[in-house]
């Protein structure tokens, strides 16, 4: 079977699968949000902050690597492993250390502990990585789709059951290294790499060398990330923060399923074509292409429903995230387009040009101070720049890689941006004529169903020939 069915077959599948962890996901998360207040939210940022850059070191790029290796042997395995260990153990130790330097910056002695006990995720990552990257590498996505479809719904009901015994804060850090635990069991499961460490690294300068440098470029990413949560948990209130990292959880998280499918996918298939160019850029076109049809409806759809959605599921307690919930809506978008543009990049071996994008990035994050002064909403306005910039930068510097031009990548998502705006123009008259007219709960139904038609109608009067292109891929 050609790749490229494979790749299709494996993104039905796991799309399938993820649309149903992403809704017992998005219902697990608004459970917690009722449940838990916004200062619960704030510490869990604060504890997240500093050591998810970390986890992301955890295996030093391994993973990564073992991936898009073009050749891997049974003495690799053993190299990388080795690597794995000491790099899970020495980040274990530095947390457990300096988890009161953290504590002190955010000047909340409660992380102390926190950080101590997310610190834990380390020794669990030992016996993660191989097993993840091999199910990667084998492109077993059917199986690794199953995997994560269970650990959310497992992770969702421990979760939920301690945030409603009165654990707080607690109910969400059991709750992220129960779900590190199930992951790294269903991954030996699947894909078991029972291999021995090793103390002979004779040959293994590529792939320390890529991954050392994808390891960079997840530290910078993640820290473009959390630079946000940074700032506001130093400036502003643990409850500014707690809107603001509910709000960013809120917005990002249909992006992030969806986004790290398609990265699963695109690291491993994209690695396969890392010596034809032209074909990886093909595939990247019609990748967009595809995300476009549901990234654009979706987020624009968020940003006009908020105000009914938001009081309504939430409570009239997160009365203050409707606005940047709204900001981050037209956010998340680019950000995981530029996602997509640098796991293409990294996957063909050319990581260098995802640093450049992302070094970039940072010399943009001052910015983000100006908008503080306004708030948690200023704030967001700033994040919707910065990700503006940093979008024209993935386009300018990774796409001539692909022998794409920046207006062949805008064009496959012209389609789906514009009838995404004009859904959301609809729907914001929409609201004008149904405020006050029918109950809340009416009116969100209306506005969804209408947003849906007006979308659809849109695809088919104005980019009709497009739209049945795009839908062909998923023939394949």
């Amino acid at each position: 079977m050609e790749l490229g069915q494979n790749v299709i077959k494996g993104l039905k599948v796991g799309a399938m699968l993820r649309l149903a962890a992403q809704i017992f996901t998005w219902l697990n998360t608004l459970i917690l949000i009722r449940l838990l207040t916004p200062e619960d939210y704030g510490l869990m940022a604060m504890t997240m902050a500093f050591i998810g850059i970390f986890a992301l070191m955890g295996d030093f790029g391994i993973g990564k690597a073992i991936i898009q290796a073009e050749e891997l042997t049974a003495l690799r395995l053993r190299q990388a492993f080795t690597i794995n260990i000491v790099s899970c153990l020495v980040f274990f130790s530095f947390f457990f250390s300096i988890a009161p330097v953290i504590a002190n910056f955010f000047d909340e002695p409660r992380v102390t502990t926190l950080v101590r006990a997310v610190a834990f995720q380390h020794l669990i990552m030992m016996f993660h990585t191989l097993p993840y990257a091999m199910a990667s590498r084998k492109m077993l996505f059917k199986a690794r789709e199953k995997v994560q479809f269970y650990t959310a719904m497992l992770t969702s009901l421990v979760t939920i059951a301690m945030a409603a015994s009165g654990l707080g804060v607690w109910s969400l850090i059991l709750g992220h290294l129960f779900m590190r635990l199930a992951l790294a069991i269903g991954y030996n499961l699947i894909a078991p790499c029972r291999v021995w460490p090793t103390l002979s690294f004779h040959g293994f300068a590529k792939m320390a060398g890529f991954s050392g440098i994808a390891t960079v470029n997840d530290m910078l990413r993640y820290f473009v990330n959390v630079f946000g949560s940074i700032s506001i948990g130093r400036l502003l209130s643990k409850a500014d923060l707690g809107v603001f990292s509910v709000t960013t959880n809120l917005a990002n998280l249909p992006s992030d399923k969806i986004g790290e499918l398609l990265n699963h996918l695109g690291l491993a298939s994209f690695a396969k074509l890392q010596n034809e160019r032209a074909v990886a850029g093909q595939y990247l076109h019609k990748s967009v292409q595809l995300a476009s049809l549901v990234l654009f409806p979706m987020y624009l759809g968020m940003c006009a429903v908020s105000p009914e959605l938001i009081t309504l599921v939430l409570s009239d307690k997160w009365a203050a995230a409707i606005v940047p919930f709204q900001i981050l809506c037209l956010t998340s978008p680019l950000r995981m387009l530029s996602e997509m543009m640098a796991t293409s990049i990294t996957a063909i071996g050319e990581p260098g040009k995802n640093s450049r994008t992302l070094l970039l990035t940072i010399l943009t994050l001052p910015a983000f101070f100006y908008g503080i002064q306004y708030g948690v909403a200023g704030a967001c306005w700033a994040w919707l720049g910065i990700n503006l910039i940093s979008f024209a930068f993935h386009l300018r510097l990774i796409l001539p890689a692909f022998e794409l031009k920046p207006s062949a990548f805008l064009s496959a998502l012209f389609p789906g941006f514009c009838s995404a705006m004009i859904m959301l123009s609809g729907l914001l008259l929409l609201r004008d004529q149904l405020t006050g007219q029918v109950p809340a709960p009416v009116q969100l139904f209306l506005m969804i169903l209408a947003g849906a038609l007006l979308f659809g109608a849109t695809q088919l009067l104005l980019f009709r020939r497009q739209l049945y292109t795009t839908l062909k891929y998923l023939r394949h």
